[in-house]
C-alpha cells in the first residue's frame, strides 16, 4: 500500500511546528516565512476534555467536538479563508447553519465515508469552455477501496473532477489538509492517479496516516485531466476515524 504524504506530531521543535501549521491551514498558499514562523499556542485545545465519542447517535458533532472544532479555528494563525471553511463546513455537519446537516454516514457493507460538505468547481476545465464539478470523499480505515486503500487509524481521500477525460499519469498539485481534533497531528496528503477510471473522469486518491478521532480535512489543489490542467477552490469536511 503505497502513501505519499507528510504529517507530523507536536514536539519542541518550533520550525517544524510551525510549518505543519501553516501547511494544514495555508488552504494553497505558501509556508509561512522563516520570519514569520513560531509555534502556534494549541494549549487550549490539549486541555479541553474530549468526550469518548465525538459525534452523537445521528452523526453530529456533539456540542463539546463543536467547542473544540471552533476553539481551533479561532487560533490566532488561521487565515481567514481557512476559518471560514472550517466553521462553514461544522454548520453543515452540524445542521446549525442554513443547510440540511447532520446527515448520518452510510450503512451497510460499503465503507463508511464521509462526503465534503459542499461541491468545488474549476472554470473552463472541460474542453477549454466547461466549468468542471469536483466532489471528495473520505473513507476512514481499514478499508481496501478506493485505490490505495487506508489501515487501522488511516484514512483515504478521494476527489473526482466529473465530466472531465481521464486523469494525466503526472498529478501532485491536489492536496488534503488536516488536522486531528484529538491527537493535534497534522498533515498534507496530495492525491495521485492510482488507476481509478481509466476512462474518465479524473478521479485521483490518497492515504493519510490521520490518525483516530475527529478529523478537519480541507481540499484544494489542481487537478491534471489529459487535455488541461483544472484549478479547484477548497472545500471541507469532518470525519471520526475509529
Amino acid at each position: 500500500m503505497s502513501h505519499a504524504h507528510t504529517s507530523w506530531r507536536l514536539s519542541g521543535r518550533t520550525g517544524y511546528i510551525a510549518a505543519a501549521t501553516a501547511a494544514l491551514i495555508g488552504l494553497a498558499s505558501p509556508l509561512v516565512a522563516p520570519a514569520q514562523a513560531f509555534a502556534p499556542d494549541l494549549s487550549s485545545l490539549a486541555q479541553q476534555h474530549m468526550p469518548a465519542s465525538p459525534l452523537d447517535e445521528l452523526g453530529r458533532p456533539t456540542p463539546e467536538t463543536q467547542d473544540r472544532v471552533r476553539a481551533f479555528a479561532a487560533q490566532p494563525w488561521i487565515p481567514e479563508d481557512a476559518r471560514n471553511a472550517i466553521l462553514s463546513a461544522l454548520d453543515f455537519f452540524a445542521g446549525t447553519g442554513d443547510g440540511d446537516g447532520g446527515v448520518p454516514m452510510p450503512q451497510g457493507d460499503n465503507p463508511h465515508f464521509r462526503q465534503f460538505y459542499w461541491p468545488t468547481v474549476s472554470a473552463h476545465c472541460i474542453g477549454g469552455t466547461n466549468a468542471a464539478t469536483g466532489s471528495a470523499i473520505a473513507v476512514p480505515g481499514p478499508t481496501e477501496i478506493p485505490a490505495p486503500g487506508a489501515g487501522e487509524g488511516e484514512t483515504a481521500f478521494l476527489f473526482t473532477a466529473l465530466g472531465t477525460p481521464p486523469a494525466a499519469p503526472d498529478q501532485g498539485g491536489m492536496n488534503v489538509q488536516w488536522f486531528n481534533i484529538n491527537t493535534l497531528q497534522s498533515g498534507i496528503t496530495p492525491l495521485h492517479n492510482n488507476g481509478i477510471n481509466q476512462d474518465g473522469p479524473t478521479t485521483l486518491s490518497g492515504t493519510a496516516h490521520t490518525g483516530k478521532g475527529l478529523v478537519v480535512a480541507l481540499l484544494s489543489g489542481s487537478v491534471n485531466t489529459t487535455e488541461a490542467r483544472c484549478d479547484f477552490a477548497p472545500t471541507a469536511a469532518f470525519l471520526e476515524v475509529k
